[in-house]
């Protein structure tokens, strides 16, 4: 998994190690470590439905944008891992793995991607910090999980989160450069039918 320089890479492995959970590691961290890996994505899901019906309808102009964000992250996370296959730790036999068939051959697999990108798109099409903040420590115990029981490397996790940011800038850049057009558009025929 050589993607930067050997200083880089060594502190990759080195972070893995140090956050990777061992056989002298009490069993009910482990069991922690395989609740953060997956549950945090389900508490954002239900949380975020639980935000959308709370609200005014002017959130209702960020569920699609969200979704679409979703849906980029998904994409880019397959082509990286097709242009760039996925090596797990388990597949270079570095460290222990204690949740077998979690990571499914992409950057940052289904799991940590979704809710990285999840918050990023939430922090700019809802703006609710405190809806936000409590995304981004579920995404954050979310990637120390998926570490700890050993399936992805951090910097996958970092990757996942660069891919999430990116995905929301290009919608935002999207839905901005569409509304700035509908608006030239719309404020043209307003002038053109004043003349006449």
């Amino acid at each position: 998994m050589l993607i930067f320089g050997v200083p880089v890479q060594n502190l990759n492995l080195d972070l893995f190690t140090i956050i990777n959970a061992t056989s002298n590691t009490a069993l009910w961290l482990i069991d922690w470590g395989r609740f953060l890996s997956w549950w945090p994505q389900l508490i954002a899901v239900c949380g975020l439905l639980i935000f959308i019906l709370g609200k005014k309808d002017d959130v209702a102009d960020g569920i699609l944008p969200v979704i679409a964000t979703i849906g980029i992250a998904t994409v880019l996370n397959y082509l990286v891992a097709w242009i760039y296959p996925l090596v797990t730790p388990s597949d270079i036999s570095i460290g222990f793995s204690w949740m077998h068939g979690a990571s499914l051959g992409q950057w940052m697999g289904p799991y940590p991607i979704f809710l990285s990108t999840l918050t990023f798109a939430c922090i700019v099409w809802f703006r609710s910090y405190l809806f936000s903040i409590s995304l981004f420590v579920l995404g954050m115990a979310n990637a120390w999980g998926v570490v700890f029981v050993g399936n992805y490397f951090p910097s996958q996790i970092l990757l996942g989160m660069c891919i999430g940011v990116f995905s929301a800038l290009v919608i935002f850049l999207f839905v901005r450069g569409q509304r700035q057009l509908r608006y030239y558009i719309f404020s043209s025929q307003g002038k053109l039918s004043g003349l006449s």
